[in-house]
């Protein structure tokens, strides 16, 4: 992510969570998908628990489709860890 996290406004994060982007592939363009998705400017660690539990923008999408609109993030990784797709 780099100067990247700069442009996406996570400037001021610790380093030891820039590293846990890098390792679990928090980049700009996850972070811009969720972003379009309703989710403005989500906090390091639920950015990282998307991605390590599997909340893709395609799976929020999916559950929006079904009417499961204004889940918070907690919510989504919840619905991921407890299997529901």
């Amino acid at each position: 992510m780099d100067g990247a996290a700069q442009k996406e406004g996570y400037d001021h994060i610790e380093l030891q969570k820039l590293i846990a982007f890098r390792i679990h592939g928090v980049s700009p363009e996850f972070i811009d998908k969720i972003e379009s998705l309703g989710y403005k400017h989500p906090e390091p660690d639920q950015l990282i628990a998307m991605r390590i539990h599997g909340v893709t923008p395609e799976f929020i999408s999916n559950l929006k489709s079904r009417g499961m609109k204004d889940l918070t993030i907690d919510q989504l990784v919840s619905l991921r860890i407890h299997g529901i797709d």
